[in-house]
């Protein structure tokens, strides 16, 4: 006599479902919000809470400074990884708790209810015109690392006083419609991932704000591709374009963004860039 087949349990269903109605349709052909890379169910991770899709990696490291999801901002504590869609297998991942203190320290780029006394009063201030050349120390009297810390502390002024970079008169060696190859991508890399982490360092508080460093650069060379060249005066992109850096940078996502294309466009180096950037008041909305 042949034995009956064995029916599955409930519990077996139910990861099926899981796996059928959530798990798949996050991961399939979609790519990481954070490093855009094509996720793949091996190496994908999927929250719990909201059921957003990353890789592993990427929001391993994410989880480390913040709990809540870089698309949604919905709070997670768990994700599923380990997925296997041909056996309908996975693993739920419960992570331990986030050290608030180091988290705090490195996301500063909360809004206030309140401006602080230090804020109000540099408001009052009477604004003076920035000079045309500023200097920041004299290489060989002063440290390359105090000359470094104190750019820092400038592009943080810069934020805080709502200022916006004139774009220079120069025509950019980047405005030229050029086929955007491997060979292209590489050297605007070179030029602009240095002026990107300087410029999140002083957004966020963040030594090593390494992951966001990679979605800025990656969204500047979709950008590039997408037009076909490098954008000319024209600073202002499309709201869903900046989705991905927003849960990041929040408010200040436009004017960082209005940052990045001035320089991007300009003929300087970054060094000379510091240098010679005008700047005027942000027009209040």
């Amino acid at each position: 006599m042949e034995a009956s087949p064995r029916k599955p349990s409930e519990r077996s269903r139910s990861r099926e479902k899981l796996v059928g109605r959530v798990i798949w349709p996050a991961t399939r052909g979609q790519n990481c919000p954070i490093c855009l890379g094509a996720l793949e169910p091996r190496s994908a991770a999927v929250l719990t809470s909201c059921n957003h899709a990353y890789c592993v990696r990427c929001i391993r490291k994410w989880s480390g400074l913040r709990r809540k999801c870089p698309l949604c901002n919905a709070d997670f504590d768990s994700w599923f990884s380990y997925i296997s869609l041909s056996s309908r297998s996975f693993h739920r991942e419960i992570l331990p708790p986030l050290d608030n203190t180091s988290s705090s320290r490195s996301f500063r780029l909360q809004q206030e209810e309140h401006p602080s006394r230090h804020v109000r009063n540099s408001e009052r201030r009477r604004s003076r015109p920035l000079p045309w050349r500023r200097s920041f120390g004299r290489p060989g009297s002063v440290t390359p690392d105090v000359i470094a810390e104190r750019k820092l502390q400038w592009r943080v002024s810069v934020y805080e006083r709502r200022l916006q970079a004139v774009p220079s008169a120069p025509r950019s060696r980047l405005q030229v419609s050029v086929p955007i190859n491997d060979g292209v991508k590489e050297r605007i890399l070179r030029r602009i991932e240095p002026w990107i982490r300087r410029e999140l360092q002083a957004l966020l508080g963040d030594r090593d704000p390494s992951i966001i460093v990679h979605v800025a650069t990656s969204l500047f060379i979709a950008s590039l591709e997408n037009e076909g060249h490098v954008p000319s005066g024209q600073c202002d992109v499309r709201d869903d374009f900046l989705a991905r850096l927003r849960p990041f940078l929040l408010d200040r996502t436009d004017m960082f963004w209005h940052e990045l294309r001035c320089f991007a466009k300009s003929s300087f180096n970054m060094e000379t860039y510091d240098a010679v950037v005008e700047y005027k008041r942000l027009r209040q909305m």
